[in-house]
């Protein structure tokens, strides 16, 4: 289920109070500087409870492969975490696993593997892909000899159409690669509808997502979505950094790859495994089967689902608060010198709750300056950035500064930023 700001729903005041109960640093920095924090798009909030865990199982010395009590413990948690992430992927269970340091790592290790194994012509991006897709693809159709073609985005939305990228695929594209949800934009890209077009033209072709931006926002399923990998980022969802985990499609695991000589074909981890990765990863599905209102006794994945869907219901009504505005405050859409880019059309196209804005007379770093002097952390992104110059120049822009809020956020703090977006742009 995709939401748009037709379906919002702030969560319910206890659910609330127990959601803004769990996240660490919400109301002040490190500090203990009073700040609004709205740069969830560049590493979100702290969940204390994957962060607490993750420590208390870092510290035990045994190895989960070893056969004492303690070590079987470990072994437990790791399956666990690993069961988790089949059911927050919706992957299939003869799917498989790679965990890595950065998601980006990961980019590269997926291209590679496809491109060197799938026979091909050419390989079929966008151009709003995060470096590390986008480079990846551009480095290893240059190392097979493979045309990279780039469907440009839709400058109204800010997001790809599916019939942008299908139109560049043939019979010899040996791989998709494509993002789920812009970390500029917002607007976020209809992943069933575009393997269906990309596979219409080419019924084999390997499709893989980057999901960093999209895992924290909505419902993964990549068994239902069709697609062979799928990415995501602990420390974008709530987690810490250091650790990113994917998932790959029973024949995606099959290709060659780097790995012990003796160990299955489905292993994708070389070297000792982390069980306090595993565990910081459970810890942050219990908080969204919580948050879902789910029973214990409820089936891990729809559990998880359901705690999704509040976190999307909640955050659509702080994308339309911040847009239209409030009683007592105008929204985003009614403040003179203020303009907001592609999240204008939040209400027939789905979107992630990134609001880009830019000002009349202010430059995007000014901007951002002015926000951190009123209280309010916000990121510009802008053409001069190597992780932002592509992206922004297909979309006709130099800069915006990104508006970035998380489900921990109140229709209130929407309002709030408001007054000070409103102060600035006067």
């Amino acid at each position: 289920m995709t939401l748009t700001t037709h379906d919002a729903e702030a969560f319910a005041p206890e659910t609330m109070r127990y959601v803004r109960g769990q996240f660490a640093h919400l109301e002040h920095d490190a500090r203990g500087t009073s700040r609004l924090f709205f740069e969830n798009s560049g590493g979100s909030l702290r969940l204390r409870a994957a962060s607490e865990r993750a420590l208390e199982i870092s510290l035990f010395p045994e190895a989960p492969s070893r056969p004492g009590k303690v070590a079987r413990d470990l072994a437990r948690i790791e399956q666990q975490g690993e069961s988790d992430l089949l059911a927050f992927f919706g992957g299939a269970p003869d799917g498989a696993l790679l965990p890595t340091a950065t998601a980006s790592q990961a980019m590269f290790v997926l291209v590679r593997t496809i491109t060197e194994n799938v026979p091909g012509t050419n390989i079929v991006t966008t151009a709003l892909e995060h470096p590390s897709s986008y480079d990846a693809c551009e480095q290893y159709a240059r190392r097979t000899g493979q045309e990279l073609r780039t469907a440009a985005p839709n400058r109204t939305t800010g997001g790809i159409d599916p019939s942008a990228v299908a139109e560049l695929v043939d019979a010899e594209t040996s791989l998709v690669s494509v993002i789920a949800t812009s970390n500029i934009t917002g607007a976020i890209t209809d992943i069933p509808a575009l393997v269906e077009a990309v596979r219409e033209k080419n019924p084999g072709v390997h499709v893989i997502v980057d999901a960093v931006q999209y895992a924290p926002h909505g419902v993964l399923d990549a068994q239902g979505w069709g697609v062979d990998g799928v990415n995501i980022a602990p420390y974008k969802m709530f987690g810490d950094r250091g650790n990113a985990f994917t998932y790959l499609s029973p024949r995606l695991a099959e290709l060659g790859h780097d790995r012990l000589t003796k160990a299955s074909s489905r292993t994708w981890s070389v070297g000792s495994s982390a069980p306090a990765v595993f565990a910081g990863f459970s810890a942050i599905m219990d908080y969204l089967v919580t948050v879902g209102g789910a029973s214990p006794a409820t089936d891990r994945r729809d559990g998880i689902v359901a705690g999704m869907h509040a976190v999307q219901r909640h955050e659509q009504a702080l994308l339309h608060t911040l847009l239209n505005g409030t009683e007592r405050q105008a929204g985003l859409r009614r403040l003179p010198g203020v303009h907001i880019h592609f999240a204008d059309t939040a209400a027939t196209s789905p979107r992630d709750l990134i609001v880009p804005l830019t000002f009349d007379g202010l430059s995007c770093a000014d901007a951002v300056r002015a926000y951190e002097d009123n209280g309010v952390t916000v990121y510009e992104r802008v053409a001069t950035s190597h992780y932002s110059e592509r992206i922004l120049r297909s979309l006709g822009l130099e800069g915006v500064v990104r508006v970035s809020p998380l489900h921990c956020h109140t229709p209130e703090e929407a309002e709030h930023f408001l007054r000070v977006t409103e102060m600035i742009a006067k």
